[in-house]
């Protein structure tokens, strides 16, 4: 397929050569704005592991690959009509095509090239606009960026939120008082057993919350799982830890890439939450952080004022549909918008 002066190769992810598998990294690697572990093609093939229809938009200028673009069929019917969505829907906080700073491509363009007529996304950031790449509806999502602050902790959170901090190490002191020396593991590699208990009280937490589910479609756990063990350069599951003796406080589930740590899936012990175990959790992650080479803690999606008290910066996503004309792409939007209004989706 050629538009926009490019051209395209349609695949799944275990169809990609390693020399493509290298050519994406690199753009990682080299690209601030890319640096996210969701963009990551390791991140594409777990996710293809778990669930049928992924595909990536290989973008070639000639013969040279300037870009990549995962997405996905939420099932056979949509990818009939040409309809799709971001690759991990709901579970992916970054979406978005992976290319050279150069690359301009409108979003009809797009399509083309991927052989698609309709595309729903959230997250998509707001660096994405380089390329030609737009959406609706801002949403906020924070970051807390570590570079000149070695300790964090104990030197900004400590003076802009001097009572925050005082409390956290009040509340870390009785823990320990009470059940032992704090342990603290930022990866557990014998992961499988902190997995399981991370989801059973996520879903918990969700149930007790009446807060939907994200957990609750297997193939997203799975996901979790599939992550868990994946070790790529631009994207390593991280399964952490807390305990107070042999009292476990809580649990994170995040994604590394480079310089970059995805917060992403955190859960507490609710029997111990007057301790605030998951702030006390996330205060280790941030003292290691600097010694772990990492510079940036992304906590994606949503302003919420816990989520300020440790972050610093901010930055913009979008959602939105692109289609392109023709029956197939009424019929996608028409689906998307009765999933929107009513809660199911036609195709």
């Amino acid at each position: 397929m050629n538009a926009a002066g490019l051209n395209s190769r349609v695949i799944r992810p275990d169809q990609l050569r390693d020399d493509e598998i290298a050519a994406w990294e690199d753009l990682c690697d080299a690209h601030q704005h890319l640096h996210s572990p969701f963009f990551s093609p390791h991140y594409a093939m777990a996710v293809a592991s778990v669930k049928p229809g992924v595909r990536v938009c290989i973008l070639r200028r000639g013969r040279k690959i300037v870009g990549f673009f995962p997405f996905q069929y939420r099932s056979s019917a949509s990818q009939l009509l040409g309809s799709a969505e971001r690759v991990g829907a709901e579970m992916t906080d970054y979406f978005g095509v992976i290319a050279e700073p150069d690359v301009r491509v409108a979003q009809e363009d797009l399509l083309r090239l991927a052989g698609l007529r309709y595309l729903y996304f959230t997250h998509l950031d707001e660096t994405q606009s380089s390329y030609g790449l737009h959406g609706e509806q801002p949403e906020s999502g924070l970051f807390l960026k570590l570079e000149g602050h070695e300790d964090y902790w104990n030197g900004e959170v400590r003076q802009r939120n001097p009572k925050l901090y005082a409390e956290t190490n009040r509340l870390e002191r009785v823990a320990e008082k009470t059940y032992g020396p704090l342990r603290f593991c930022f990866r557990e590699e014998a992961w499988q057993e902190p997995l399981e208990l991370l989801i059973q009280n996520k879903r918990r937490q969700y149930a007790q919350t009446c807060s939907n589910d994200a957990l609750a479609q297997p193939w997203h756990r799975n996901l979790l799982a599939q992550l868990a063990a994946t070790r790529g350069r631009t994207c390593t599951g991280v399964l952490s830890t807390l305990y107070a003796g042999d009292t476990w406080l809580a649990s994170h589930m995040g994604l590394h890439s480079g310089q970059v740590f995805h917060y992403w899936f955190p859960v507490y012990n609710t029997e111990m939450k007057r301790f605030s175990p998951g702030r006390l959790l996330e205060k280790w992650i941030i003292q290691h952080a600097p010694g772990l080479g990492l510079r940036l803690l992304d906590h994606g999606a949503g302003d919420t004022q816990r989520k300020r008290q440790l972050t610093n910066s901010e930055h913009l996503y979008y959602r939105g549909d692109w289609h392109r004309p023709g029956v197939r792409g009424t019929a996608c939007r028409i689906s998307q918008a009765a999933q929107w209004r009513f809660g199911f989706n036609l195709f």
